[in-house]
């Protein structure tokens, strides 16, 4: 693998990095939205540091030489954080479109979940086969079909096409990192760094889906 100094996997950890910064920024103009409801701002600074925290992650643990302790801890950071934020996705959708019993018995399922998500991949990374692994991530996210298919009800088609190519987005980048493929410039830019991209764009689907959430009345 290609490597400047200072950058165990650069594109990787650049990438992701630079996403990281960017979410950041974004998060600023996202939490005004809620402005004025405590639990508007809540839920979406939940999905806004989940976003950051995930890519933050990603990017130091690609920045960090294989081998050292430190990079096999944010290696387990690193995947334990993506239950982090499917969950932080979840929040905001729920906590401003949803009442009663359908909202909060669906936000502590997901947060049970992801909790005990984030301990298997820190308690038992080693025993988690990556097929396993892809197929919790995958199976965990579309639950969020059901979601779906309840906003598109209400409120028409149009209004979840953020969420579906979103998950569209980390579907086909977390199948093409579970192929190896394709290895476009290898030893540089292949499956890994393709699934950082689409990572970037899934979030960015629903970055835009929860901003439109933030217009309407739940």
């Amino acid at each position: 693998m290609y490597s400047i100094p200072g950058f165990s996997d650069p594109v990787s950890s650049l990438t992701h990095l630079g996403g990281a910064v960017v979410f950041a920024l974004l998060s600023i103009g996202l939490l005004r939205r809620g402005w004025g409801s405590t639990k508007r701002v809540a839920a979406l600074a939940v999905f806004a540091f989940s976003c950051v925290l995930l890519l933050a992650t990603s990017g130091v643990y690609h920045l960090l030489t294989p081998g050292y302790t430190g990079r096999i801890v944010m290696q387990r950071l690193d995947h334990a954080a993506i239950f982090g934020l499917i969950a932080g996705t979840f929040t905001p959708v729920y906590a401003l479109l949803f009442h009663g019993r359908e909202r909060w018995a669906t936000l502590v399922f997901v947060w049970v979940v992801a909790v005990l998500g984030v301990i298997l991949k820190m308690v038992f990374f080693a025993d988690v086969s990556e097929g396993l692994g892809v197929t919790l991530y995958l199976g965990f996210g579309w639950v969020g079909l059901y979601s779906g298919t309840l906003l598109a009800r209400r409120y028409g088609l149009h209004f979840i096409r953020p969420l579906v190519w979103g998950a569209v987005a980390y579907t086909v980048g977390a199948i093409l990192e579970y192929l190896r493929w394709p290895k476009l410039l290898p030893g540089v830019f292949g499956p890994h760094e393709l699934f950082h991209l689409f990572v970037l764009a899934g979030i960015g689907c629903h970055w835009r889906f929860v901003q439109n959430c933030t217009a309407l009345k739940g």
